[in-house]
């Protein structure tokens, strides 16, 4: 009969083991993690702080984002585009 009692609470407490490490997993990256208008603080206990910077203000963002229209990704190349209208200078030889 003892040994009923030891089996169960190993499965307890395999059970509360498993749900702590359910609740300690880290969590996703949102948004704007990667964006270029992103300030983000990172404080030692692991939480953040995360402030838009999109239109010179700074802006405190306190949900995690899944779309932003303003959003520009901080690893693409930048496009370099051709402006105003001057002509190509050509060559001499």
């Amino acid at each position: 009969m003892p040994w009923i009692v030891y089996v169960i609470a190993i499965s307890i407490l395999r059970g509360v083991g498993e749900a702590i490490k359910r609740t300690r997993q880290k969590q996703p990256r949102g948004l704007c993690a990667d964006c270029t208008f992103v300030h983000m603080q990172y404080g030692v206990t692991g939480r953040n702080a995360v402030f838009c910077t999109f239109g010179g203000g700074v802006r405190e963002v306190k949900l995690d984002v899944l779309y932003c229209t303003d959003y520009c990704d901080r690893s693409a190349v930048p496009r370099l585009v051709r402006i105003g209208f001057a002509p190509e200078i050509q060559r001499v030889s």
